[in-house]
């Protein structure tokens, strides 16, 4: 399993749900446009197609930053604090 941040800019409304609603498939949201997912080579490719087919290429924009397992224990938070996650988390992806 590998883990990445995900993180959209998306400029429509019916979009922007729809590329949530993807996320939230695959992953934890740890802020409005932001996921914490952690996936099989497989999944990611899955996950990375569905929001292809639905981002329009030239107004919205999708990062997915690898994050290391000691990277990701070392993620901390100022102001309201995260939800820890552990790499026993489960995914359903349906």
């Amino acid at each position: 399993m590998d883990s990445y941040l995900v993180c959209y800019d998306i400029s429509n409304p019916k979009r922007l749900r729809k590329v949530a609603r993807t996320c939230e498939d695959f992953g934890y949201r740890k802020q409005l446009s932001v996921f914490l997912v952690r996936v099989s080579a497989t999944d990611f490719v899955r996950l990375r197609s569905r929001l292809y087919d639905i981002i329009d290429l030239s107004e919205d924009q999708v990062l997915f930053i690898p994050l290391s397992e000691q990277g990701l224990q070392r993620m901390e938070a100022i102001g309201r604090p995260t939800d820890p996650h552990d790499k026993n988390d489960v995914v359903m992806i349906l």
